[in-house]
Order: C-alpha cells, then structure tokens, then sequence
C-alpha cells in the first residue's frame, strides 16, 4: 500500500496558514469575490502629486472618485463578465485568481493639495488621479518701527 506523500500535504498546509496571515480568515480555495483592492502607486513630481490605481476591467462609468473633507476616495466595482466564456454555464474553472467585486480605497489629502483642481483619467486599466500642489501665498508683513 503506497504511502500518502505527506511533504506536499504539509507544503499545502504552510501555504495555506501564510495566506491567512495576509488575507485574514479568507481561505485559499475560496477565491474572494465580494471585494478587492487595486494597487495603488503614489509619486510627486514638480507641480503635483499622482495616484495610479490598478483598475483593469472596470470602466470610467464604474468608478467613483470624490474628495469629501479633505480625503480622496476612489470607489467602484469590477464585475465578472462570463460572457466573454464559450459557453456559459458550462465551464469548469480549474484556478480563479483574479479578483472581482466592489472596491474602496481612500487617502488623507495633504492641505498642499489644490482640491479644486484634481482631475482624473483612465486608460489601459490605470485610474490616474493628478492632485496639483497649491500655489505658495506669499505675503509681505511690513516691519514697523516705533
């Protein structure tokens, strides 16, 4: 009688414990699809600051961006479009990764932030957000002598 191979057995049970360490209590073959949160890049050049947010599948309809007190928000859903399978119904999925559903994710905007000027595009499944710096006020105080 041939030994079950416990090495990949244990190999599996590690993976698993690691990816609840990092996923919480969700497992590993139970893909989530109620959820997921882009990846998100945040850099500064010169005049502004720019958010790029991994958006693929999800259109500028299905996205949200909104900046209430002084936090930016980008909200929308990325939906699981089973059209796009030969025959739909009856297909057998032997691995699910990719991740579907709504998404949330927010920011504390700095007050060098100009709100007033954000703007936002989409292209290739890249949200960009183009959060321009204010314009120093400068202010000259006359000095008075008594």
């Amino acid at each position: 009688m041939p030994r079950p191979n416990l090495f990949f057995s244990d190999l599996a049970s590690l993976e698993q414990q690691i990816n609840q360490l990092f996923e919480g209590t969700r497992h590993i073959n139970q893909p989530s699809h109620n959820s997921w949160s882009p990846a998100v890049d945040i850099y500064e050049t010169a005049n502004s600051f720019v958010l790029t947010a991994e958006v693929p599948g999800v259109s500028s309809e299905g996205i949200d961006v909104k900046v209430v007190d002084n936090q930016l928000t980008l909200r929308g859903e990325r939906r699981w479009d089973r059209e796009g399978c030969a025959e739909v119904g009856s297909e057998q999925f032997h691995r699910l990764e990719s991740a579907y559903g709504k998404f949330e994710r927010s920011f504390n905007l700095s007050e060098r932030i100009d709100v007033a000027n954000i703007s936002a595009s989409l292209d290739k499944g890249v949200l960009t957000v183009e959060l321009p710096k204010r314009t120093p006020k400068v202010q000259k105080i006359k000095v008075e002598t008594e």
